[in-house]
């Protein structure tokens, strides 16, 4: 994605997780390419009636997991969407850290959405690979079904 930076924020932190949507029904974590995605997940929520967190991480090593815990204390769930396998990935690192955190704020499992347990594929069937609003709003669906 392209945009204006302005170089002189020195507020700026790109080490720490930005909330960048609020809500409290559920929170979606995304970083890079899927925030975008996460965010048009949000909005197309809003027609079921939920309210939707969007956190983008920013970074994932070190990993700002008092930002998402904060937002889970809040919102009960966690979905978390990126483009890697789901297998063996950050997402089950999150995962595993605010589970041990928000165990008695969760009311469900945390969901894990991205890509299948295949090597990354060639640009032209990409989008198949990728998580899609479609997918995170089925894990959505999962998480409100408990």
């Amino acid at each position: 994605l392209k945009g204006d930076v302005d170089l002189n924020d020195t507020s700026f932190d790109p080490f720490s997780a930005k909330v960048v949507r609020e809500g409290t029904d559920a929170t979606i974590v995304a970083y890079g390419p899927l925030v975008p995605v996460a965010l048009a997940a949000a909005e197309a929520a809003v027609e079921d009636g939920r309210s939707i967190e969007v956190i983008d991480l920013r970074s994932i090593s070190p990993l700002d997991v008092p930002t998402v815990a904060a937002s889970v204390a809040k919102t009960g769930r966690l979905i978390i969407a990126h483009e890697a396998p789901t297998f063996g990935g950050m997402g089950g690192e999150l995962a595993s850290a605010i589970t041990e955190r928000c165990f008695y704020s969760l009311q469900a499992p945390v969901i894990r959405v991205g890509g299948y347990y295949m090597p990354y594929p060639v640009s032209r069937v990409e989008e198949e690979y990728v998580p899609d609003i479609d997918r995170i709003l089925e894990a959505v669906d999962r998480a409100f079904d408990y």
